[in-house]
């Protein structure tokens, strides 16, 4: 979505004779950056010029959404708190519109549980562990979520011995505190094959079927690459080759 596009459907969202909707989508970035400091600078890459060059005020604490609406109200000059409801509402909902899923989940991480509620509902986007559960349920097509708990809870439990503490706390901070709570484990970097790698999944997560472990092993790490990329880049690139390439498709 190029710039003009945010424009005209931010124009579709709001209350007509709104005198000028870019300062609107202005404010919007200002107020998301100066939430989510952390990624800021990645948000910004990933829009129009034009909003790539708004520079937040300074890092600051995740404000309540109701706080964060004000916020978007006073940067872009709303007349009461009403009306910094209906501007912060519409922008954000154009500008995640406009955001790479992965970006927009990785901005989700970094603001309050309750920020997701601002998003489109066709977004398909939260910033719970419910979220990534259900995601992993669907692909994997189990019967409830308490299956796709104990799948993940093995797949991260097993990679966690696989790789370094460093990269573990990598990973599960990037991960809602929920499923990195799943982790449970005080040995790192232990040598392993890939048929012990996976039989060990097996074993955790009840499942016995060979093909299933290799497929349900992958359909895990691509949830979570997709939630956290970098992460998930760097946690495969320590892992036995054959197992790394179970999530990207070889």
């Amino acid at each position: 979505m190029d710039y003009e596009e945010m424009v005209t459907a931010l124009r579709r969202r709001l209350e007509p004779g709104v005198p000028n909707p870019e300062t609107v989508l202005a404010a919007t970035v200002q107020a998301l950056g100066e939430s989510a400091w952390n990624v800021a600078a990645e948000l910004r890459a990933h829009l129009p010029r034009q909003l790539g060059e708004v520079q937040p005020a300074g890092p600051g604490e995740p404000l309540s959404v109701d706080a964060f609406l004000d916020r978007i109200g006073q940067l872009s000059g709303a007349q009461d708190s009403e009306q910094a409801q209906e501007y912060g509402r519409a922008g954000v909902a154009v500008v995640s519109q406009a955001l790479p899923a992965v970006q927009l989940r990785r901005l989700l991480h970094e603001l309050p549980e309750d920020y997701a509620t601002l998003l489109p509902s066709d977004s398909g986007l939260s910033a719970t562990a419910d979220t990534l559960l259900a995601e992993v349920r669907r692909r994997v097509a189990f019967d409830d979520t308490e299956q796709a708990r104990q799948l993940i809870q093995a797949v991260l439990g097993v990679t966690a011995q696989a790789v370094s503490q460093g990269e573990v706390d990598r990973l599960t901070g990037a991960l809602p505190p929920e499923i990195g709570a799943l982790l449970d484990t005080q040995e790192f970097a232990q040598h392993t094959d890939t048929d012990r790698f996976l039989a060990e999944i097996a074993r955790r997560s009840d499942v016995t079927e060979p093909d299933l472990v290799r497929d349900h092993t992958a359909a895990v790490f691509n949830v979570l690459g997709e939630w956290a990329p970098e992460e998930m880049a760097d946690t495969l690139d320590q892992l036995p080759k054959p197992v790394a390439a179970l999530a990207r498709g070889r």
